[in-house]
């Protein structure tokens, strides 16, 4: 199938049905006359829209249907803020029906998306006007929602990815089609699935709760707020530390196993616990990390260092030990790119500085970000720079969750991984390899 074509097409018809009379593009801005192109199609094919009620046009041209509406009693029943975090689920189309973009399993199956090693759960983003990851049209869209809505968005390409698209091996959403720049597109199925002010404390309960019903701990059993780690039986007969101040070398050898808390395994180095879980073995060996000279998710990191030799132990944490606010995008090519320019990015975490002005006053030093008596001191030090400059290195470079495959198509590596939202808790178990060197593979392993 040939993407590019069809997605043209669907411009295509709707320029056919402006009028003879418009300017023709020499003399018009491309957004003008795609607005009008685009009225047109509305015209044509919603006849009656101006006057349906379920029906609404934003001053930018943004087109809201509501298929369904909410009839959830207070307080759902309001309009989503500005400022909340929402999780929400959609399908993109062209306006020819054709889909580039879906978090349904069901759908990416039909279309030939599907991965298995992406997870299908709805898009969790900060509803907030000047995040640049977020599309102005989508944007207006929730803001005009409620929980329990369900409306269809009809949008011009400015209010969506703008002149810029995003290409089908780097979406953000592993094992979807992109899109092209300047097409007008539809959000199909818009809901919101769950709205939430402090995702923080939301994060904090799941890990909880996950580490009281899988693994009987209890808050006290924490190495630091939000982190549980745990050591499995049966110990080595001899538990010699792997890292210590004065030891110089630091080399750990280990096989691994990262899933979310719904069990979904995201990375492995382990053969059978990739097979059962993608069909196919894309990370080969035993680990071997210099733990003094590359740097590792924190989570992961706190586990290791309270490791011996031969040991197995398993831990949990909420994102401020993992990928944050950010999350890690999935990846599908050798080379990353980005449909947003940095700047606008920066701008967009500044306006996350209050947010996390609250986090701190709240959670003190427990996060490792400082306590909030040295919050204007080193804020930015401990928590902006490592959260934001990695999120870039991770979307621009090999992470641990990734590895090269052949397109016996196009004959280049390909890099797969699975995408990590933000406030995403992690769980890994690792096995350390014994002091010997030898590197044993873990048996009798489940997911």
């Amino acid at each position: 199938m040939n993407i590019l074509r069809t997605i043209f097409k669907g411009l295509a018809v709707v320029v056919a049905f402006v009028a003879v009379g418009c300017a023709t593009p020499s003399t018009t801005e491309y957004s003008e006359l795609e607005a009008q192109s685009l009225r047109a199609w509305m015209d044509k094919n919603y006849n009656g829209w101006e006057s349906d009620p379920d029906w609404m046009r934003t001053d930018e041209g943004v087109y809201i249907h509501w298929m369904k509406r909410s009839d959830l009693p207070a307080p759902a029943d309001t309009i989503i803020k500005e400022g909340n975090w929402v999780r929400i689920d959609y399908t993109g189309k062209t306006l020819d029906g054709d889909i580039f973009y879906t978090r349904n399993a069901g759908v990416a199956k039909i279309q030939g998306t599907y991965s298995r090693r992406t997870h299908y759960v709805d898009d969790f983003v900060y509803l907030y006007s000047e995040n640049a990851s977020l599309p102005k049209g989508t944007f207006q869209a929730l803001t005009n929602m409620k929980v329990g809505d369900m409306t269809r968005v009809v949008m011009p390409s400015n209010m969506y990815r703008g002149s810029n698209g995003y290409n089908d091996t780097n979406v953000g959403y592993n094992g979807q089609w992109g899109i092209s720049g300047d097409v007008p597109v539809i959000l199909d199925s818009l809901t919101i699935a769950e709205v939430s002010e402090d995702p923080i404390t939301l994060e904090n309960k799941q890990v909880n709760k996950f580490a009281a019903d899988r693994w009987r701990l209890t808050e006290a059993d924490t190495v630091s707020k939000g982190l549980y780690v745990q050591l499995m039986t049966p110990f080595p007969v001899k538990r010699d530390s792997v890292v210590s101040s004065t030891k110089t070398d630091s080399v750990l050898t280990c096989y691994y196993k990262g899933y979310f808390l719904d069990g979904f395994v995201f990375d492995s180095n382990i053969d059978s616990v990739q097979m059962r879980a993608w069909g196919e073995i894309v990370n080969k060996g035993p680990m071997e990390w210099d733990m003094k000279k590359t740097s590792m998710i924190e989570g992961f990191k706190e586990a290791c260092i309270r490791a011996c030799y031969g040991d197995h132990l398993r831990v949990v944490f909420t994102s401020a030990y993992g990928y944050g606010i950010s999350g890690s995008a999935a990846r599908a090519v050798t080379q990353s790119s980005s449909s947003s320019d940095s700047s606008d990015d920066m701008m967009a975490y500044y306006n996350y500085l209050n947010y996390y002005s609250y986090m701190n006053s709240m959670y003190g030093g427990g996060y490792g970000y400082g306590g909030y008596g040295s919050y204007y001191n080193n804020y930015y030090n401990s928590y902006y720079n490592p959260y934001y400059y990695n999120y870039y290195n991770n979307l621009n470079s090999s992470s641990s969750d990734s590895s090269s495959t052949e397109d016996e198509e196009e004959e280049v590596k390909v890099s797969i991984s699975t995408e990590i939202l933000p406030f995403t808790p992690l769980v890994f178990e690792i096995w350390v390899c014994a002091d010997d060197g030898s590197a044993k593979t873990p048996e009798n392993n489940t997911l």
